[in-house]
């Protein structure tokens, strides 16, 4: 059941980011509600899982892209595992966390990319890349990850207290 909860917000956050995220661009970045979800799961389920997710939404956006397949698995990979790290050291319910997490995710998967197309032969201004592309992209998707996180602790408060009431469906 759990796959196909993290299947569902794949596909959800892929379309999102193809349709509606576009429109919602600020200082020239949009939005990447995978690697939200997967630095949100990551933390909470340790390196092994994230990796996993990391690959597998990774290999979806590389599928919808449908170039350098297996580029964005491998950074997303490598990212979940990261940040899978923090799973026993950091506080999980401090609500910071997450933020400062994606923050520095989409830094780590920012620099992977760019080192793994420098391996491929592509050349790009590494400074230029990071000040214009990879900096606000992980400030605008740090303040997204607290959202997201603050959306899914909710959630959890909701469903456990409508567990306890045993109150149907």
């Amino acid at each position: 059941m759990q796959f196909l909860g993290l299947l569902a917000l794949g596909l959800g956050g892929l379309v999102l980011e193809a349709t509606l995220l576009p429109a919602l661009k600020l200082a020239g970045v949009k939005a990447d509600l995978l690697t939200i979800v997967l630095t949100i799961y990551a933390l909470f389920q340790g390196p092994s899982r994230g990796a996993v997710l990391g690959f597998g939404y990774g290999l979806l956006e590389d599928l919808y892209l449908g170039r350098y397949v297996g580029l964005n698995a491998l950074s997303k990979m490598l990212t979940g595992y990261i940040i899978g790290l923090g799973k026993d050291r950091l506080n999980q319910d401090n609500w910071l966390v997450p933020g400062i997490m994606a923050f520095f995710a989409i830094i780590c998967q920012g620099l992977l990319v760019l080192f793994l197309t420098l391996l491929a032969g592509f050349r790009f201004p590494l400074l230029a890349g990071l000040e214009a592309v990879i900096l606000p992209m992980s400030f605008y998707n740090a303040c997204l990850a607290l959202l997201g996180y603050n959306l899914y602790q909710g959630g959890i408060k909701w469903a456990t207290r409508k567990r306890r009431i045993g109150s149907p469906g």
